[in-house]
């Protein structure tokens, strides 16, 4: 991904993990999803986030949003994502806002759209616009989390794509490693060694990918 200074700028943003639960957004309270979302419950959700509502479910946001047709389980078209990296790698702030939020018609789940919309409008001083995307941004990468610390299959980040996976990683200020694959207990997950570039430490992170499975099972004509 041609994202230096994306990259860059994560560095130095202004949360970390440690810090999402004093940054955090309030949410209510998550409501145990129905036995089937659809892609009904995913609009509804956005048309919330979109009215100003950002104190929705979003796990259930992301789960619902693998029942619509733009879902994939690798995750977003990178061609489509250079459309606004490229004008915000080169500090075309303006380009790069308008570019995310049109990308962001097609998949408001994408945290790194939102991060882009997010920083970009702060440069251009549009604070509530900023502020906004922000929430989004933390309510997604927090729905990931879920209060675990994915350093263990019995605490792992649920991902329902491969892409959550590096965004992840890139938000937590690791740099990937090797990849392995883990099944236990009837779940599949994804075992990412990655290291910490200020320590040099490395740290293998936990990734629920049922869901991720499930759909290229499917694909690839599994039961």
């Amino acid at each position: 991904m041609k994202s230096k200074h994306l990259l860059a700028l994560i560095a130095v943003f202004l949360f970390t993990f440690a810090g999402f639960a004093q940054d955090n957004p309030k949410t209510e309270t998550p409501v145990p999803p129905p036995a089937k979302l659809t892609a009904k419950d995913y609009e509804e959700l956005v048309a919330k986030l979109k009215a100003g509502d950002t104190n929705i479910d979003y796990k259930r946001l992301r789960l619902a949003y693998t029942e619509t047709k733009g879902y994939s389980y690798s995750g977003p078209d990178k061609a489509e994502r250079e459309k606004f990296f490229k004008p915000f790698n080169d500090k075309n702030y303006k380009d790069a806002l308008k570019e995310a939020e049109k990308y962001l018609e097609k998949m408001y789940v994408d945290a790194n759209a939102h991060y882009v919309a997010y920083t970009s409008a702060k440069e251009l001083k549009d604070d509530k616009k900023a502020e906004f995307h922000k929430a989004v941004l933390l309510g997604l990468l927090n729905s990931i989390k879920d209060g675990n610390d994915g350093l263990s299959e019995k605490t792992p980040y649920l991902v329902i794509s491969i892409d959550e996976e590096y965004t992840m990683l890139r938000f937590l200020g690791l740099q990937r490693g090797s990849q392995g694959l883990l099944n236990k207990d009837g779940h599949t997950f994804d075992v990412l060694t990655a290291t910490d570039p200020k320590t040099s430490q490395t740290v293998k992170i936990y990734f629920n990918i049922d869901i991720v499975w499930a759909a290229e099972t499917k694909m690839f004509g599994g039961k």
